[in-house]
């Protein structure tokens, strides 16, 4: 009987005791919904839970789907904290941060906004249905190594995003453009969207980057980040004799988070730049010879970003963002180094603000609207280092001051709204955008005279050909706005194939033209049932704007406000124009027709493989109306037929343009899955690859600059962006963890550039004549290439080994940017003035090899 009661008493001890062990660590279940924007479930969504303390780490928890009822379940979860990921097809990846589970249930709600935010998907379609959508191929997206291998500084980060779209692209933050690029931690996503032919756009082109941003989620965290160049670490350019001395300071920091969980958030950021370079100076001396030095000169420059960006949720489905960025920039002694001496210094001050605000939702189930509004202003002001007057010997010296004054000082606006609609076989789009501001500029330039000589021998002799000076008060204002209205329907004919239809009008002030309707078409066919090819074609009309500057140069220089004197072969150095009255140079504004930009693309997007994509795009372009100068009082038989003035030159719309374009691009992206807790991993890898080709013509120079021949059929010749071929390689390896790798290698054929006499012909007072013959930019520079490499390793301490980025607290990284590895030296400065002993010679070297080292800290 003893013995039973003594089983029976250790017995319950044990049972206590195993009581008291489960109650030190108690358990719970996580309940997590995953739905869409417009409150949907999504059955089928992959939900992984990663432990952020050593107690939940320990702890292994199989990634799980959502059930039909769009929830996924993890039961007997250790008490503690953690990240939970949502991820679907054609969603961005969802993260709650910072969760805390406590014992007893706990649910939370992810909701999954559509990639790139414009895109729409519907849940559960085919890959083929997938593919026959207009916005589902023609594109990429950067993955997540792909951001994180961009470089911290703005400017370096838009040259890498070029280097990655090709050339042209378009970059847009928030559906903004013209902003500055925030840092890289406020950025949510990239995507690359090619062959934009829809209503909504605004500029032809093939190619545009949306940057999505994003303030901070979860609790408050912050990056801090410093990077340090010195001319020990340039190689010299071979233009100099020595190095000069230079040097680059970057800085910056952020913080951002939660202020109310899921309701509202916010992340500010202010990156700084100080730095100062050496000019080298590379002109023509006295008797021939060559002046070969560097200028004893610094040009110190600072430069400093602020950026703030918040969101609050006004209700479950319905978001409104703000954004706030400053961009302020101040330079000394600029304007010398090359042909220009030390005297021709000038410094200044530029300063760009902007607000943002941005409200995006569904409206029920069928509707979605995205509104946006921005408004800024710049001041930019020029100071001249000493106020002399300028001596310029074409392509050999310029000597004597700079004569920059004034500045412009501009508050801008753009406001624009779209509203989808879709029901059956259609989906709507309807917008508007409005873009003006106020200009208020009194820019000073040449107020004391500038003579001009042909050649050296002819400054040794004192014979200038042209001495000219603009007198009066510069001041002048004025208002621009530029609208335009649209309207599209995608209409999915059948399963795989999409008709878009639509049409845009645009409309500004100061421009005649009241008639710029563009329609367009396009056709998305995917003709196969797994969806890997896509066929589009497209063509329509799209408008360009008149430039504002042209409209300020009309008021400013209108033969009265201020005078733009003119004297052919004056004495020197007095040009004998005291008590004179001296005819005047004076512009116009004809009856200006926008630009008409005639546009037919076709394509082909091919997915060989989930690793492998590749897309070719052919754009063929006819631009008329495009904006030319035309002399109406030029000289005939040397006689002015209005001797009161000069050249009147007038702004017409005839000059032509004619473009072929063909891209190429390919995508092999090794590195899809979970991240892998393997120290190596050989299969994280991806690779880009660019090519381009763009054979283009034109018959006009620009708005002021008259044909000097007198006859556009005498004038075709290349236009700018006239390419044979442009390659970009780029290729990230993630392959050994914390350790991001990647290399860029650009290549392209020389860039053309004008063939010149050097000698006023005509004598008409502008010196751009040229040879019987030959074209606008007939000569063409040497091929140049580039090869680039950035390493960065991170420190993820207390981090579990394969977590992803977003899960990590704290992370240190070091980081060494190194540009031109091969110090390949690309020649600029060619000129093609037949009286420069320069002529069809290099002056200058692009970017010698340069390393950049620094650090980023986040926590």
């Amino acid at each position: 009987m003893r013995s039973v009661r003594l089983l029976w008493f250790v017995a319950l001890v044990l049972l206590v005791l195993e009581s008291a062990s489960h109650a030190q660590v108690p358990r719970g279940r996580l309940l997590v919904t995953v739905a869409d924007t417009t409150g949907a479930v999504i059955p089928g969504a992959k939900v992984t839970v990663l432990g952020l303390e050593d107690a939940t780490r320990a702890a292994a928890i199989p990634a799980s789907q959502t059930s039909d009822e769009g929830t996924a379940t993890m039961p007997n979860l250790p008490q503690g904290r953690y990240t939970i990921v949502a991820e679907f097809a054609g969603f961005d990846v969802g993260y709650l941060r910072d969760v805390r589970v406590r014992p007893g249930d706990n649910k939370h709600i992810i909701i999954l906004k559509v990639q790139g935010f414009q895109e729409s998907i519907n849940v559960g379609q085919d890959s083929r249905a997938a593919a026959g959508d207009r916005n589902a191929t023609f594109g990429s997206k950067l993955s997540q190594d792909e951001i994180d291998a961009l470089s911290e500084d703005p400017d370096e980060m838009a040259r890498q995003i070029q280097d990655l779209a090709g050339s042209g692209a378009t970059i847009r933050i928030d559906s903004f453009e013209g902003v500055q690029l925030p840092p890289k931690a406020q950025i949510k996503s990239i995507h690359v969207t090619r062959d934009q032919f829809a209503a909504e756009t605004e500029v032809p082109g093939s190619v545009f980057v949306d940057v999505i941003t994003q303030p901070g989620i979860g609790p408050i965290r912050g990056q801090a980040n410093l990077s340090f160049h010195n001319q020990s670490m340039s190689a010299r350019n071979p233009f100099a004799p020595t190095k000069g001395a230079e040097q680059v300071g970057s800085f910056g920091g952020n913080i951002g988070g939660a202020l109310v969980q899921r309701k509202s958030n916010f992340s500010v950021s202010v990156n700084g730049q100080n730095q100062y370079i050496t000019p080298n100076r590379y002109a023509a001396g006295l008797n021939g010879s060559t002046r070969n030095e560097v200028l004893q000169l610094r040009q110190p420059s600072t430069n400093m970003n602020t950026n703030a960006l918040g969101d609050y949720a006004i209700t479950r489905d319905q978001t409104l963002r703000l954004g706030y960025t400053q961009q302020r920039f101040e330079g000394r002694n600029f304007g010398i180094g090359g042909y220009d001496e030390l005297e021709r210094a000038y410094s200044y001050n530029y300063n760009q603000y902007s607000f943002r605000i941005q409200e995006a939702g569904p409206l029920g189930r069928r509707t979605f609207i995205n509104s946006r509004l921005m408004v800024g202003g710049t001041n930019y002001e020029n100071h001249s280092r000493i106020e002399a007057p300028t001596i310029l010997v074409q392509d050999a010296f310029n000597i004597g001051g700079a004569q920059q004054a004034g500045g412009t000082h501009t508050r801008t606006f753009t406001l624009a709204s779209d509203v989808d609609y879709v029901r059956g076989i259609h989906s709507w789009r309807a917008g508007m955008q409005v873009a003006g501001g106020w200009s208020r500029s009194d820019a000073n330039s040449n107020y004391l005279g500038t003579y001009t000589f042909n050649s050296l021998e002819d400054y040794e002799a004192g014979r200038p050909s042209l001495y000219t000076r603009q007198i009066g008060n510069p001041l002048v204002s004025y208002f621009n706005a530029q609208t335009g209205v649209y309207f599209q329907d995608d209409v999915r004919l059948r399963r795989g194939l999409t008709l878009s239809p639509g049409v845009r009008y645009s409309v500004q002030t100061h421009a005649s033209d009241t008639l710029a309707f563009e329609p367009r078409l396009g056709i998305t066919w995917s003709p196969y049932t797994n969806g890997k090819t896509t066929l589009r074609a497209s063509g329509g009309i799209f408008h360009g704007w008149l430039p504002t500057y042209v409209y300020e140069q009309t008021l400013r220089l209108d033969g009265t406000h201020q005078r733009e004197s003119i004297v052919l072969n004056p004495t020197y150095p007095d040009p004998g124009t005291t008590g004179t009255v001296i005819p005047t140079n004076k512009y116009l504004l004809s009856d200006y027709g926008l630009q008409q930009n005639v546009r037919y693309s076709t394509g082909i997007d091919q997915t060989f493989s989930p690793k492998f994509r590749a897309t070719v795009l052919f754009n063929y372009f006819h631009q008329r109306q495009l904006p030319r100068g035309a002399n109406l009082n030029a000289p005939v038989d040397g006689v002015r037929p209005d001797p009161a003035f000069a050249n009147v030159i007038e702004t017409v719309t005839d000059g032509q343009i004619i473009r072929h374009e063909v891209y190429v691009t390919t995508n092999l992206n090794l590195a899809p899955g979970p991240p892998s807790r393997a120290r190596l991993n050989w299969r994280r890898l991806t690779l880009n690859a660019n090519y381009s080709f763009i054979r283009a013509l034109r018959n006009s120079a620009g708005p002021f600059d008259p044909p000097p021949t007198g006859n556009l059929d005498l004038e075709w010749g290349h236009g700018p962006a006239d390419n044979p071929y442009r390659i970009n390689l780029s290729l990230i390896s993630t392959q050994v963890r914390n350790l991001t790798v990647s290399v860029t290698a650009n290549a392209n054929d020389g860039y053309p550039y004008n063939w010149t006499t050097g000698v006023d012909d005509n004598h008409d007072g502008i010196i751009n004549d040229r040879p019987a013959g030959v074209g606008i930019l007939t000569l063409r520079t040497p091929p140049q290439h580039t090869i680039n490499t950035r390493w960065a390793y991170a420190l993820t301490p207390g981090a579990a080994a394969g977590a992803p980025p977003a899960s990590v607290r704290y992370r240190v990284s070091l980081y060494i940017n190194v540009s031109n590895i091969t110090n390949h030296a690309n020649l600029y400065g060619f000129s093609g003035n037949m009286k420069s002993q320069f002529f069809m010679k290099p002056t200058g070297s692009q970017n010698p090899r340069r390393i950049d080292v620094g650090t980023n800290v986040s926590f």
